[in-house]
């Protein structure tokens, strides 16, 4: 037997035993069913659904994971305590999904997220255990200024309500009070006219309210509707509830 045979011989060998090596170093648990070390989970298909390694039961530094069809869904980094993870996900095109970081299973700070068009930016948000808290923006792709800005505290909206033209002019402005639209409330043209103005009262419109047209002039209620159902101008709902006095 030539040496160029015994050569591939003992190769052969010894990737067959580093492949088993390999294969018996993973995907463990001690004698409390706690999960150490490398782990590679796989779909019923055979596919790998997600990689990384664990201590004590809790997944530690990065972690990948995958669609069935193989593709990366998400890059997750864990603190050394498993508590905290920075994760960054993806569309199944491979554009960036979002971003944002999780304190034990629960979204904190901020969360950004991406269109699976060209990645743009669409949205921004801040989260408190869990939650959302402090303003909500979202974005128009092709140019990323600020399309909405709503104002959320501990899950529900509190404070501004701010809409924007794409030049950057205001379109709607008001305020929410404990998740519902409360006090002046106005509407814009894109010249800056004043479309409609008047005041919510949790949630239902109340008192006076003013229309006009893109000139200016002043509508009565008929006819305020009958331009916004013909020239569909309005750039919000349109306040169907009203508070009885």
């Amino acid at each position: 037997m030539n040496t160029s045979v015994i050569y591939r011989i003992i190769l052969s060998v010894f990737i067959i035993f580093s492949s088993l090596n390999t294969l018996v170093g993973q995907n463990l648990t001690d004698d409390q069913g706690r999960k150490q070390g490398k782990w590679v989970k796989k779909y019923a298909r055979g596919t790998v659904r997600y990689e990384g390694t664990f201590a004590d039961d809790k997944p530690v530094g990065e972690f990948n994971y995958y669609y069935v069809d193989g593709k990366l869904k998400a890059v997750t980094a864990y603190s050394s305590s498993g508590d905290s993870a920075a994760t960054k996900s993806y569309h199944k095109n491979g554009k960036p999904m979002a971003e944002g970081t999780y304190f034990r299973q629960k979204k904190t700070g901020k969360w950004l997220y991406y269109s699976d068009v060209d990645g743009a930016l669409i949205a921004e948000e801040n989260y408190d255990n869990g939650l959302l808290d402090g303003p909500h923006t979202t974005f128009y792709p092709a140019s990323g200024k600020p399309a909405e800005i709503i104002e959320y505290k501990q899950g529900r909206r509190e404070g501004m309500l701010l809409k924007l033209f794409p030049d950057g002019s205001t379109m709607t402005e008001g305020t929410y009070v404990n998740d519902s639209l409360d006090g002046d409330f106005t509407l814009y043209y894109p010249d800056g006219k004043i479309q409609l103005k008047g005041a919510y009262d949790h949630g239902m419109h109340t008192g006076e309210w003013k229309y006009f047209d893109e000139d200016g002039n002043q509508l009565d209620d008929d006819e305020f509707r009958y331009e916004i159902l013909e020239n569909d101008t309005l750039e919000f709902d349109f306040p169907i509830k009203t508070k009885k006095d």
